[in-house]
C-alpha cells in the first residue's frame, strides 16, 4: 500500500472513531451526572439568561460542599438551574441569576 492510500485509510479511521464517540458518548465525551456539567435540560439552555457557570458560581456562594451535577428544569413554574451541591439541592433562577431555595436532599434508602 503506497503512504497517500496509508494516510487515506488512517484520516477515515479517526473520522470514524470520531463520529462513533460523539454518538455513543453524552455532551462531545462527558459521562452522564459530572460534577459541574449539565445534565438534564439542555434543550431547555437557550431559554436561560445566565451561564451554567453562573449558576454554579451563585450555587456555591450559598451552601457550602462538593459540586455534584446539575440540571436545567422548571420548578413552581420557573426555569431554575438545579445545583447539587454538598447535601443541598439549590435552585437558581435562569433568568436573574438569584437563589430562589434551597433543600437537602434525603439520602437514598439502599
Amino acid at each position: 500500500m503506497n503512504l497517500k492510500r496509508r494516510w487515506y485509510s488512517a484520516t477515515a479511521l479517526a473520522v470514524i472513531g470520531a463520529l462513533v464517540a460523539g454518538i455513543f458518548l453524552p455532551s462531545g465525551g462527558a459521562s452522564a451526572g459530572e460534577a459541574g456539567v449539565l445534565d438534564d435540560g439542555k434543550d431547555l439552555l437557550p431559554q436561560a439568561s445566565i451561564t451554567l457557570e453562573e449558576a454554579i458560581a451563585a450555587a456555591q456562594a450559598s451552601a457550602p460542599g462538593e459540586l455534584d451535577e446539575v440540571d436545567l428544569e422548571y420548578y413552581e413554574g420557573t426555569l431554575v438551574f438545579n445545583v447539587d451541591i454538598g447535601d443541598q439541592d439549590v435552585k437558581v433562577d435562569a433568568t436573574t441569576g438569584k437563589v430562589i431555595g434551597s433543600d437537602s436532599e434525603e439520602p437514598e434508602n439502599k
